[in-house]
């Protein structure tokens, strides 16, 4: 019995020691649930149907829209540390689940970064949006770069964040890792991380299979783009530095931003990413948490 507050006390002190080296992340994290409780009545749900699939979407606040996409194998709240500032800030933020991630179906198609653009041109359309500024990470960016090249007229401003324009941006053990599946606990945390249940299996295929081939942009595709693009890559990202390097400068109007950290940047640097972006899309800076 003697043995019980010591195994508390071991327990309790991990849960800090994990706390602290987790800010500002944790304190982000628990920004977002406590703003998501006290504005739960202005948020707007829905859904589209799109080739063969139904595409799920949230809209946050008011004012000039930016869409946030998020990365394959993830889900839309990895948004927790930029909805709150963004909506601050003046500005209608509307996320949606990917095609096979959170509540959206996953439908019969291959995937494709032009697929999901055209699922993201339906979510817009539903909300009446003819023109948007753009964030997407990892997947999320390469379709954004879709929606540039392919929908010039409906994006703003874009930023992208750990993208590539084709496979050659990745590591060689980034690309390796496209051929292998997920099992044991691994599979399991990708159950609950992507909100894709029972089809997780599925859907990790598809995705990798679409890192592998996807997207099949050039330097002259990009140079078609005219929307201003701030460029953001962590130094140790599986997205090469060098790549991109190339991709803002065959962007006609590219910046570049590299920040610290891998490929998770918008939730392991958010201080960082968030500043970055309130400065290219001229917002007030977040406060750190």
């Amino acid at each position: 019995m003697k043995s019980i507050p010591i195994i508390f006390c071991i327990v309790l002190a991990g849960l800090v020691l994990g706390y602290r080296l987790a800010e500002p992340m944790s304190g982000f994290f628990f920004r977002y649930l406590r703003w998501s409780v006290a504005h739960r009545a202005s948020v707007l749900q829905g859904h589209v149907r799109s080739e063969g699939s139904t595409i799920h979407f949230v809209s946050y606040g008011s004012g000039p829209p930016v869409l946030l996409l998020h990365g394959g194998l993830s889900n839309r709240l990895v948004w927790f540390s930029q909805i709150p500032w963004l909506v601050e800030s003046g500005r209608r933020v509307v996320v949606l689940d990917v095609r096979g991630h959170g509540i959206s179906g996953l439908g019969r198609k291959e995937l494709n970064y032009r697929l999901l653009a055209h699922d993201a041109v339906g979510v817009l359309d539903k909300l009446k949006i003819d023109r948007t500024d753009v964030i997407g990470w990892s997947d999320g960016g390469n379709t954004a770069l879709l929606l540039g090249t392919e929908w010039p007229g409906r994006v703003g401003k874009m930023v992208l964040i750990s993208a590539n324009f084709n496979p050659s941006g990745l590591t060689p053990e980034m690309l390796e890792e496209t051929y292998s599946q997920s099992s044991g606990p691994a599979l399991w945390f990708k159950r609950w991380w992507t909100g894709a249940g029972e089809r997780i299996s599925q859907l990790e295929r598809r995705v990798k299979r679409m890192w592998r081939t996807f997207p099949t942009l050039q330097p002259d595709d990009l140079r078609k783009i005219s929307a201003p693009v701030l460029v953001i890559v962590g130094r140790h990202d599986v997205v090469s530095t060098a790549h991109a390097r190339k991709m803002a400068a065959a962007l006609p109007h590219g910046e570049l931003e590299i920040v610290p950290g891998g490929h998770s940047t918008p939730i392991t640097h958010s201080v960082q990413v968030n500043a970055a972006i309130a400065t290219f899309l001229n917002i007030p800076v977040p406060s750190k948490t």
